[in-house]
């Protein structure tokens, strides 16, 4: 399986998705910068952050993964690689290690933001933030593959723009906020006290609350482990 993992890895160097990991958070950044700014760069770059740039540039990472190796048909590797559900584990593996450099890199760039003009948002807190991003997010890249498998990189692309931004807009502070693509912008509320349509928590609002958090790791976690099983069968009898 390393061999695989280091094979899958080579595969992706000096290619547009190994760009994105650093490119998409200084994009991210940079528009806070441009039309925030000052105080309100830290609060402006996350809500931009996780409502589109996070899940734009990820499902854009995790299906250029697929179409590279779905161009060519998957020729040689199912001929090589008796097991090929070891094949799919990996690209799971290899996009969630890109998308929690993407988060890593988010978190530094932007905790320098806020030394340089004003710290909105404490460091603990924002480090806390973007592994809760990483985590809730992590489980659509499974789903994300699939798709870029069935059907195209534009198709995957639409579908998880507008699942992750109108799930976050429109049910995030609606009772059913424990669906998937609503809970990475439900405990930014609580986390760093920013709402989906970028407006701050009013004073008193969505008090830090450990047991909402772990509910939404809760659903998340275990998700990850049950599509990338059901996704790595279905891949399994995939022919060349």
């Amino acid at each position: 399986m390393n061999k695989i993992l280091q094979s899958e890895h080579l595969k992706q160097k000096h290619t547009f998705q190994k760009k994105l990991i650093y490119l998409a958070p200084l994009v991210s950044i940079a528009i806070a910068f441009v039309l925030m700014g000052g105080y309100y760069i830290q609060t402006s770059a996350y809500n931009w952050w996780y409502t589109l740039i996070l899940p734009g540039s990820f499902t854009m990472i995790c299906s250029f993964i697929i179409s590279n190796d779905r161009k060519r048909k998957f020729n040689g590797l199912f001929s090589v690689i008796v097991d090929k559900q070891k094949i799919w584990y990996s690209k799971i593996i290899i996009s969630t290690m890109y998308l929690g450099l993407s988060c890593l890199v988010f978190f530094v760039v932007i905790t320098i933001m806020g030394f340089i003009f004003e710290t909105a948002i404490q460091v603990q807190n924002s480090l806390l933030a973007s592994t809760i991003l990483f985590i809730t997010f992590s489980w659509q890249i499974p789903v994300l593959m699939y798709l870029a498998m069935k059907f195209s990189t534009g198709f995957t692309i639409i579908i998880s723009i507008l699942c992750n931004f109108l799930g976050g807009i429109l049910l995030a502070l609606t009772p059913i906020w424990w669906i998937p693509f609503a809970i990475p912008s439900k405990l930014m509320c609580y986390v760093i006290r920013v709402m989906p349509n970028g407006l701050s928590v009013e004073a008193g609002a969505y008090p830090f609350d450990i047991k909402v958090i772990l509910i939404g790791v809760v659903v998340t976690v275990p998700l990850y482990i049950v599509m990338s099983y059901l996704t790595a069968k279905w891949f399994e009898k995939q022919e060349v």
